[in-house]
């Protein structure tokens, strides 16, 4: 198959505080009904969901933002994770099916990974930023 450009919508997920068990099943299972293109956990505690704009992607994605802003309550193990959006055109590797075959990337994804990061720092009361973070 050849790479291709394709334009996505790019939800990352950062949790400062590692999840498992129910709480980690629960996360997953909200990003499977999102019915995302493609997904996967960059690192312990970072996860990028990726959505085609051509296909639904901008309601999905809307929709995954508004159920995890759900989960971000107090007293709660999800009161830290940072969530951010950005839209961008990937490379992408497709079957022949349009059935993404590896993690597409590009910009798009450090912007959101940046933003979550953000997020997540918002959420935690510190103000480190990712470019300047205190010593």
């Amino acid at each position: 198959m050849l790479a291709k450009l394709k334009e996505y919508i790019v939800v990352c997920i950062h949790g400062t505080t590692p999840l498992a068990g129910a709480d980690l099943a629960n996360l997953q299972e909200r990003i499977a009904s999102s019915k995302p293109h493609y997904w996967e956990e960059l690192e312990p505690g970072i996860i990028a969901v990726y959505f085609a704009i051509r296909r639904g992607g901008r309601t999905r994605s809307l929709k995954l933002t508004a159920s995890l802003g759900t989960l971000k309550k107090p007293d709660t193990v999800f009161h830290d994770i940072g969530v951010g959006r950005a839209v961008g055109e990937l490379v992408t590797e497709t079957n022949w099916y349009g059935k993404i075959i590896t993690a597409p990337f590009g910009d798009a994804v450090n912007q959101a990974m940046k933003k979550a990061r953000e997020d997540a720092a918002k959420s935690n009361g510190t103000s480190e930023t990712v470019d300047n973070p205190k010593s």
